[in-house]
C-alpha cells in the first residue's frame, strides 16, 4: 500500500529563470512566507538588492536596492520588513516609507 505523504510539493516556478544567482537560493539568502511572496537578498556587482516576488504574478520579480540582513514581506499587504546592521526595524510599502530604529 502507497504511504500518504502529509505535504504535498509542486514546482511553481525556478528562480535562476527569474535572473536570480544560484549561490543565493538558499536559507541564508531567501525568506518564503506562506505562498505568496519569496524575498532574496542578492550583490549585482556592487550594488546590494532585495527581489521580491509575488506569486500571484511570479515573472514580473520586484528588484529594490536595498541592504539588509534579513526581508520578509506581510503576506496580507505589500510591506516588507528589512532588518539590517544597527537593529534597525524598516516598514517599506509600496506607496510610503516608515522607519523604525531603537
Amino acid at each position: 500500500m502507497a504511504q500518504i505523504l502529509p505535504i504535498r510539493f509542486q514546482e511553481h516556478l525556478q528562480l535562476q529563470n527569474l535572473g536570480v544567482n544560484p549561490a543565493n537560493i538558499g536559507f541564508s539568502y531567501l525568506t518564503m512566507e506562506s505562498d505568496k511572496f519569496i524575498c532574496i537578498r542578492e550583490k549585482v556587482g556592487e550594488q546590494n538588492q532585495v527581489v521580491i516576488v509575488d506569486m500571484s504574478d511570479p515573472t514580473n520579480p520586484i528588484r529594490r536596492p536595498i541592504s539588509a540582513d534579513s526581508a520578509i514581506m506581510n503576506p496580507a499587504s505589500k510591506v516588507i520588513a528589512l532588518k539590517g546592521k544597527f537593529y534597525c526595524l524598516n516598514v517599506l510599502n509600496w506607496l510610503c516609507k516608515l522607519i523604525f530604529c531603537h
